[in-house]
């Protein structure tokens, strides 16, 4: 599978992703996040979109001729170098597969105590490297992880784990 990563009009991604989907037959991925909320006491998910403006786009051969996409009003830049055909490398593909393996949306990450500190359960990412900086008591976390040579960070819903099958969370033990 080839991945590239677009950046565009974030207003008008929705119809670039539909146009890119036409015009390359590639599946098309408009990234979002479950991030928990807190409302009269209640914890809700809601699904919101994930680094506006980017698109990521999956083929399965590699694409030889980008100028549809050049002449797309909305569309901006392609991540990744010219030379090497845009195609992701390093840590940007392995957060563009983790993408895919998840359809798109960044769910409930599941994490573990480990003596005071806890950590991303292994896989909870799908092989991007992700650091927790902070917790909040309403089981969230302040995730921080790379892309496009940028430091991203982002409040993401946990949940913890005992083991790798047992979830469980406890608010009271987490860090502020």
């Amino acid at each position: 599978m080839n991945a590239y990563c677009l950046f565009c009009n974030t207003l008008k991604r929705g119809d670039l992703a539909e146009m890119i989907r036409q015009s390359f037959g590639a599946e098309v991925v408009v990234p979002k996040i479950i991030q928990r909320k807190w409302v009269k006491g209640k914890a809700f998910e809601e699904t919101h979109d994930y680094l506006p403006g980017y698109l990521f786009m999956y083929t399965d051969e590699p694409i030889a001729d980008f100028s549809p996409l050049f002449r797309m009003t909305d569309f901006y830049r392609l991540l990744g170098e010219r030379d090497k055909g845009y195609d992701l490398v390093g840590a940007d593909l392995a957060f563009a597969r983790m993408l895919h393996n998840c359809n798109g949306t960044i769910g409930v990450l599941r994490t573990y105590k480990e003596g005071d500190r806890v950590r991303l359960a292994e896989g909870a990412m799908g092989g991007v490297d992700g650091e927790i900086i902070k917790l909040d008591r309403r089981g969230r976390a302040l995730v921080r992880f790379g892309f496009d040579g940028s430091i991203i960070q982002s409040w993401v819903a946990i949940e913890m784990i005992e083991d790798n099958s047992t979830p469980q969370f406890n608010y009271d033990d987490a860090e502020a």
